[in-house]
């Protein structure tokens, strides 16, 4: 019960200190790490994004702009150097699809995601379970990932699919 009581009050304030504007993003990372978040690197990290567990890993340089939404049902791996816009949603869950009487079938369908080293995401992405975005890939704003993306591309639309390659 008490360590039950634990990961929830840490929940809570990882929360509280993601919504505080008084936090610098600096810093962010580092109370993040002393919070059990023991996968965050030296990361930039503005308010407002949304942790709602301990399975998300940051690499080092990574910059989260604001209100960045990790449903971490399962493991997200953000890499080094990333920049990830504002809004941007990272999905590891979802439901099967039923019948016509109820469309969200019993039991989940979580997949965790990658974001390889060195990428770029324009504010309100949305990727989506199991997709792995290579290395040096841009996803252009407003776009849907629901496949996995090769290195060095442009990815953009809804789905989004690449739109051209981009130099190593």
């Amino acid at each position: 019960m008490a360590a039950t009581w634990g990961t929830k009050a840490r929940q809570q304030i990882t929360q509280l200190l993601n919504h505080c504007e008084l936090v610098p993003g600096a810093i962010r990372a580092e109370i993040l790490r002393r919070l059990g978040h023991k996968n965050i690197g030296n990361a930039f990290i503005n308010p407002g994004s949304t942790f709602p567990g301990f399975g998300t890993a940051i690499g080092d340089g990574t910059f989260i702009n604001r209100e960045v939404f990790f449903d971490d049902s399962e493991l997200i791996i953000i890499g080094k150097n990333v920049g990830i816009g504002p809004r941007t949603c990272f999905l590891t869950g979802s439901h099967h699809i039923g019948p016509a009487t109820h469309r969200i079938e019993g039991g989940g369908n979580h997949q965790p995601i990658v974001v390889e080293d060195g990428c770029w995401l324009g504010g309100n992405v949305t990727v989506l379970p199991g997709v792995t975005i290579g290395r040096g890939c841009v996803i252009a704003a407003g776009a849907v990932v629901t496949k996995s993306c090769e290195p060095n591309g442009l990815y953009a639309g809804v789905p989004a699919r690449r739109i051209r390659d981009l130099d190593e």
